[in-house]
C-alpha cells in the first residue's frame, strides 16, 4: 500500500512546482496597462434638435420661396386648393444651377464612396472612412431631393389662396412671400432658441410627440424671420406624407391645443464615440485622458449629441486615439492634492 501514497505525494510535488513556474513566469496575456482603454472610432451620427411644440388653431399661412428663381405656375387669389396641390414651381437659371450643383455633389461622393469600397477589400482605407462617405453620400442624396421638393411648392393641406404678393414669370429671392394661404387646420409650432435656431431650415424633417397619443411625423413648412420678445424663433411645422400618395397627410389625429415635444433631425455626419463616463468636467470644461507611449494626457473635448451610455465628440478627438474609460475621473484628479495648502 505504500506505493500509492509515494506516488501520490510525487504528483502533489509535481504539480505544486508547475504552479510555482507559471507563476514565475511573465503574462502572455496583454499588457495590464491597456485594461480600461478604448480605441475611439467615427460613427454616422444625426443631431436632433428638440422643442415645446403646441398645435393652435392658426388659419393663415406664408408661403415663401425656400430658394431663388423665376415664379411659374402660381396659384391664383380665391382659388380653392387641395392638399398637394401646385402652389408654384421656381425655375429658371438659378434653380438649374442649384440642382446641377447639388447633382454633381452628389455624384462625386457617390464616386468617393464606390472608389473607397474598393480599397477596403484590398485594406487600404478603414472602416470609419467608408462609413464616413456613406454618410456624405446619403446627405448628398437628400439635398437633391430636398431641392427637388422646395422648388415646386405645394399646399400642405385644404384651404384658398387669400393672397397672392408674386406673379409668374417674376424673378424671386430665397425667403421671398408668394402668397398667403387660408387653412382649416390647426398648425403646430415650436419655438427654438440660440445655436439651435440657426439650424432649423424649411424641409427638416421630425416628429411630434404629443404627452398623449402616438408620435406624428413633421416637416418645417416656414421659419419666422423676426425673433420673439424672449430672443427665440418660431417654426411652422405639417403632418408630412407617410404612404405612397404624396398628398395624403399623416397625423390628422392631432387636435388644437395639444402640446408636446418636437424633434427634428439635422443631416448624418461622423463624429467620434466615446462611453459616457470616459468624459471629466473640470473647470467648466470637458475632458478626456488620452493614452501616448508618455503616459496618459488630458485632452479637451466639446461634446455633442447623446445616446444612450454614448457621447458623440464634435472636437478634440480622431480615429485610432486610445481612450483611457475607466477610473478616468480618479485618474484625471490623481495628486490633486498637491496643488492646495492646508488651512490654517
Amino acid at each position: 500500500m505504500r506505493a500509492p501514497t509515494v506516488l501520490a505525494a510525487a504528483l502533489i510535488l509535481v504539480c505544486a512546482a508547475a504552479a510555482d513556474a507559471r507563476a514565475a513566469s511573465p503574462p502572455t496575456a496583454t499588457d495590464p496597462s491597456d485594461s480600461g482603454v478604448l480605441t475611439v472610432a467615427a460613427r454616422p451620427v444625426s443631431p436632433t434638435y428638440p422643442a415645446y411644440g403646441q398645435v393652435q388653431p392658426v388659419s393663415l399661412m406664408q408661403v415663401r420661396a425656400v430658394e431663388a428663381g423665376t415664379v411659374a405656375r402660381l396659384a391664383l387669389p380665391g382659388e380653392p386648393v387641395r392638399a398637394g396641390q401646385v402652389l408654384a414651381v421656381l425655375g429658371g437659371a438659378q434653380a438649374r444651377s442649384l440642382l446641377s450643383r447639388l447633382r454633381g455633389a452628389a455624384r462625386a461622393a457617390e464616386i468617393q464612396l464606390a472608389a473607397d469600397r474598393r480599397k477596403l477589400t484590398a485594406h487600404l482605407v478603414t472602416r470609419q472612412t467608408v462609413a464616413a462617405d456613406e454618410a456624405a453620400d446619403e446627405a448628398a442624396r437628400g439635398r437633391v431631393s430636398v431641392a427637388l421638393q422646395t422648388l415646386t411648392l405645394r399646399a400642405p393641406a385644404a384651404g384658398q389662396v387669400l393672397a397672392v404678393t408674386a406673379a409668374d414669370g417674376e424673378q424671386v429671392t430665397a425667403g421671398e412671400l408668394l402668397l398667403t394661404l387660408q387653412t382649416g387646420r390647426p398648425l403646430l409650432t415650436a419655438t427654438y432658441y440660440g445655436k439651435d435656431a440657426l439650424a432649423i431650415k424649411p424641409g427638416m424633417t421630425g416628429r411630434f410627440q404629443p404627452v398623449t397619443g402616438r408620435a406624428i411625423p413633421v416637416g418645417v413648412m416656414t421659419v419666422s424671420e423676426t425673433l420673439a420678445p424672449d430672443g427665440g424663433e418660431q417654426v411652422e411645422l405639417l403632418p408630412v406624407a407617410t404612404g405612397r400618395d404624396p398628398a395624403a397627410s399623416a397625423g390628422t389625429g392631432w387636435r388644437s391645443g395639444q402640446w408636446g415635444t418636437v424633434t427634428l433631425i439635422g443631416g448624418s455626419r461622423p463624429m467620434i464615440a466615446v462611453p459616457t463616463r470616459a468624459l471629466i468636467l473640470d473647470r467648466a470644461r470637458w475632458w478626456v485622458l488620452v493614452r501616448t507611449p508618455r503616459g496618459d494626457r488630458r485632452r479637451q473635448v466639446v461634446p455633442g449629441p447623446v445616446r444612450g451610455w454614448t457621447t458623440y465628440l464634435s472636437q478634440g478627438l480622431r480615429p485610432g486615439e486610445r481612450v483611457v474609460v475607466q477610473n478616468a475621473y480618479l485618474e484625471f484628479h490623481r495628486g490633486i492634492a498637491r496643488r492646495y495648502a492646508p488651512p490654517d
